[in-house]
């Protein structure tokens, strides 16, 4: 966003329709701005419960082998305490089930992960793409501007000559075009040595 704040700023534009377009894009570049902020908290929060679906499972898999190892011991004493074994085998499987619930939990959570990192990486290219494209639309709106500043001090001064007016009538609004080739094709800033 610092960005469009040092071109709108250091622009001495006095065009009225040149501030309305440089605060369009500004307004643009913000609220994108605002999008990809939001998108990267809601990932932060998908990471941390994420990481807590992660420590549950691991907790479930402790229970499973104090589990085992508990039905382990108690077999050993099943003549004294058959019932306390039924017990333990139903803890078992509780907790087998419970890490089965964790793990799919963890998995399906990992993929909302990495589909949420996704996303985030698609928004910000995408508003990569669209500061160059906004940028290079502030560049062009101030080199317009600049070339009618140009244009109307040219016209009035007798020195110029008619080569500078015919210059600066070949140039069309909104299209780049500085100048006209021997063919009659527009020639664009960039394309002329």
């Amino acid at each position: 966003m610092g960005l469009f704040k040092s071109s709108t700023s250091g622009s001495t534009s006095e065009d009225p329709e040149t501030r309305q377009l440089e605060k369009m894009i500004a307004t643009e570049a913000k609220n994108e701005q605002k999008t990809v902020d939001h998108a990267l908290k809601d990932l932060s929060k998908l990471e941390k419960t994420h990481d807590k679906s992660r420590k549950a499972a691991d907790k479930a898999q402790h229970m499973l082998d104090k589990a085992v190892k508990n039905e382990n011991d108690t077999a050993k004493a099943l003549n004294q305490a058959e019932h306390k074994h039924d017990d333990a085998i139903s803890s078992q499987r509780n907790a087998y089930k419970t890490l089965e619930l964790k793990r799919q939990q963890a998995g399906h959570l990992e993929q909302d992960l990495q589909q949420r990192k996704a996303s985030v990486d698609e928004v910000q290219q995408k508003k990569a793409a669209s500061d160059a494209v906004r940028e290079s639309k502030l560049a062009q709106i101030h080199q317009h501007a600049a070339d009618r500043a140009g244009s109307r001090a040219g016209s009035t001064d007798l020195s110029a000559g008619p080569a500078h007016a015919t210059d600066g009538a070949a140039q069309t609004a909104g299209t780049g075009t500085t100048g006209v080739d021997a063919d009659g094709t527009g020639i664009t800033g960039g394309s002329r040595a």
